[in-house]
């Protein structure tokens, strides 16, 4: 089975849903459609699709996690109906995953507040995390706690816009129990994608660090934690040839693979050297 987040107008009025395939015994193409999350918001406005997206990853608890983006919508992230601006952690049908925190959220939401979540990973001792995108500052690492609020609150700072991003991106004068990130660029963002945790002894120093591809400065960023979860260490590679970096993950060899991002993407194949 293939899983995928895609914008659809399958229902008539356009939205974001996550669908489930089958690849078929000669492994050539997809079939037997199933979409098992729909609804997630668009934006149809001046920037139509801003925002508008999700990525799915199934984590080491076998559930699938999806961040979404807020759809450049203010009053999206907070909304605990909405899909958007969250993570959501559903099973293989798209109903809610056992444990996630419920009450006054739809119950597939596991954490809300988000601004544009481009991706969630998984520590080696089993800890999410997401990717983030800042508006015009503060890209962001966020460890994933049950019914946390991460603050983003696009609205009422005074632009005069219905998507308001002059302020913070975890507003703690709102809301004070917010979750702050474990890691933020500050000024200019870097715009990270998708990320992955790598293991085995081979990467050597890289071991147990998070790896995020960057659009923005077109290389990969390896952000290392201590005990407590929080980033310590940041660098760069010398990936920089191959233009904007969309994924990363780690293959069963153990190899790092990564999607750029371009009209000609490719699929990199990356090892550590002896």
């Amino acid at each position: 089975r293939i899983y995928t987040c895609f914008l659809s107008d399958a229902a008539g009025d356009p939205d974001v849903r996550i669908v489930r395939w089958r690849l078929t015994n000669a492994a050539d193409r997809l079939h037997l459609r199933t979409d098992i999350v729909t609804g997630l918001p668009v934006n149809e406005g001046v920037e139509v699709g801003r925002h508008s997206g999700c990525r799915p990853r199934f984590g080491p608890d076998g559930y699938l996690w999806v961040g979404t983006g807020d759809a450049a919508t203010g009053t999206v992230p907070q909304d605990p109906t909405s899909l958007g601006g969250k993570v959501l952690r559903v099973d293989t049908d798209g109903n809610a995953a056992p444990g996630n925190p419920g009450g006054d959220l739809d119950p597939r939401i596991y954490t809300y507040g988000h601004r544009n979540v481009q991706g969630v990973a998984f520590s080696p001792g089993g800890k999410a995390y997401s990717i983030e995108h800042g508006s015009y500052r503060d890209d962001e690492i966020n460890r994933l706690y049950p019914g946390a609020n991460y603050g983003w609150d696009p609205q009422g700072y005074g632009s005069g816009t219905p998507y308001d991003e002059s302020g913070p991106m975890t507003d703690l004068d709102r809301f004070p129990d917010a979750v702050e990130a474990v890691w933020s660029s500050g000024t200019p963002t870097i715009a990270p994608s998708g990320g992955t945790f790598l293991t085995g002894d081979q990467w050597k120093g890289w071991k147990g660090a998070l790896v995020m591809a960057v659009l923005k400065e077109q290389q990969l960023r390896i952000v290392g934690f201590d005990g407590t979860g929080t980033a310590v260490d940041v660098e760069w590679t010398r990936l920089t040839d191959r233009g904007r970096l969309r994924a990363a993950v780690q293959g069963p060899d153990g190899a790092l693979y990564v999607a750029t991002d371009a009209s000609r993407g490719t699929i990199l194949r990356i090892t550590p050297t002896s």
